[in-house]
Order: structure tokens, then C-alpha cells, then sequence
């Protein structure tokens, strides 16, 4: 099994659409921001327009990991926009296949691969199941409730004991992984006390409305995070909503 290396990022913000989405995510103590480029999505943007040059070299100088959202594009045009944009990471979140990931990495580009599980009790070796031959290369994980056609978590938290009991027994050069899906500021403290997670990603959990990332709970989101970090003593001061 290949190692997928240090994480990419501690606390991701994605589908920021503004300068100002950027800086909110610095200010808080983010580390890392997603750049949607998925059209249906609320969240998408267009990576050639001017307003994502500007985004984009926002979180350059501020010192943020920029991660590159893409869902069944083609091949070519992942790779053209990743090194126009220098992006830091590329994000598959699609149907795309492993030799695609494998020809990207050939290219110089390192993968986040969104791995879609279903929500409720899982086993380890069904999650196995899922991740499949992503596991055979230099990729990180990020594990998100499976939403269908909408590929994305849809705002629904995944199963945090189980994903906790599927890492325990992975080998120590297994690949990296971050959580996602339904996180908030109520309840990632618990799910990254429940899971284990050293990562995690949200979108809709920082929005008010839907689509517009709101400062305020971008603040919010990343000061539980941190007590999530630090153990379970500071995560119960957390008032949280469960699974």
C-alpha cells in the first residue's frame, strides 16, 4: 500500500467565492481553501475568470493550501488548470479512475480523493471495499457521505465510530486521510474526537445562506476544531448535536 504523505492541511474551507472568503479563512486560523470547479454547484467558479485569478492569489500570499475541486472533468483540463493556478492539490470528487489519478501524479500534481461512503454502520473492510485500488496509490483520502448525483456529502455526517475503527487497524504508511461531510461548528469537536481525524473539510457547515460562506461561523467552526484537537476533556465543553 502507497504512502500518501503528510496531510495536505489541518482546517479546509471549500467553495470560497470571494477575496473576502479568503481572508475570513486566514483570519480564523485556517489552513487550507477549496476552489469549486464543478458548474452545477452553488459553489463553482469559473478558473479562468478574473475574480479566481484574484481569489486564488489571495490565498497564495497568505500562505494558504489551495485545493482545486474538480468532478469528471476531463483529464487535460484538470491539469491545465492546476498548473495555471499552481494549485497545491488537486480534488477528485467524480467518477475518475485510477489511472487518471495515477497519470496526474506522473504530472507533477498531488490528489485529494473524495471517497463517497454510505451513511450508518460500516464495517472496516466495507470502507476497504469502497476505497478500493485508491488505496495502491501516492493519494490522500477524504471520506464524505455519499449524496449520489450531487456528488457531495449533502450536509449528512458519516458514521465517526466506525470510521475511527477502520483507522485503527491501518498500516502506519497507509495513506492520509481527512473527514468531511456535515461537519459544523456543533458537532466536528465530536466528530473529530469520535473518528480520530487530524483533518477536516466542511462547506455547507460554514454558510449562511447556502452557497455564501459567513465569517462569523467560519470563526466558530475552526475554534471547535481546535478543542477537537485537543482531546476529549476539551471537546465536551462542546455542545454538540450527535449522528
Amino acid at each position: 500500500m502507497s504512502s500518501g504523505g503528510d496531510l495536505p492541511f489541518r482546517i479546509k474551507i471549500c467553495g470560497v467565492r470571494t477575496v473576502d472568503d479568503v481572508r475570513n479563512v486566514s483570519q480564523a486560523g485556517a489552513d487550507a481553501i477549496g476552489l469549486n470547479f464543478y458548474s452545477p454547484s452553488v459553489r463553482s467558479l469559473q478558473p479562468d475568470s478574473e475574480s479566481t485569478e484574484s481569489i486564488n492569489e489571495m490565498a497564495r500570499k497568505v500562505g494558504l493550501t489551495r485545493v482545486g475541486l474538480f468532478v469528471n472533468h476531463e483529464l487535460a483540463e484538470v491539469s491545465r488548470v492546476a498548473s495555471r493556478l499552481h494549485l497545491d492539490w488537486v480534488q477528485l470528487h467524480g467518477d475518475e479512475t485510477v489511472d487518471a489519478a495515477a497519470s496526474l501524479i506522473q504530472s507533477g500534481h498531488r490528489v485529494l480523493r473524495a471517497i463517497r461512503l454510505p451513511r450508518g454502520e460500516l464495517s472496516p473492510s466495507q470502507i476497504d471495499q469502497r476505497i478500493g485500488k485508491w488505496a495502491e496509490l501516492p493519494v490522500t483520502l477524504l471520506l464524505d457521505a455519499d449524496a449520489g448525483a450531487a456528488f457531495g456529502g449533502g450536509g449528512m455526517p458519516l458514521d465517526w465510530a466506525c470510521i475511527r475503527k477502520w483507522a485503527k487497524r491501518r498500516s502506519q504508511d497507509a495513506a492520509a486521510w481527512v473527514l468531511a461531510g456535515g461537519l459544523t461548528s456543533e458537532n466536528v469537536a465530536e466528530a473529530i474526537v469520535c473518528s480520530g481525524a487530524q483533518s477536516v473539510d466542511v462547506a455547507s457547515g460554514v454558510e449562511q445562506p447556502k452557497g455564501t460562506k459567513n465569517a462569523a461561523k467560519i470563526r466558530q467552526f475552526v475554534a471547535a476544531v481546535r478543542l477537537g484537537f485537543q482531546g476529549p476533556s476539551d471537546a465536551a465543553g462542546i455542545e454538540t448535536t450527535g449522528r
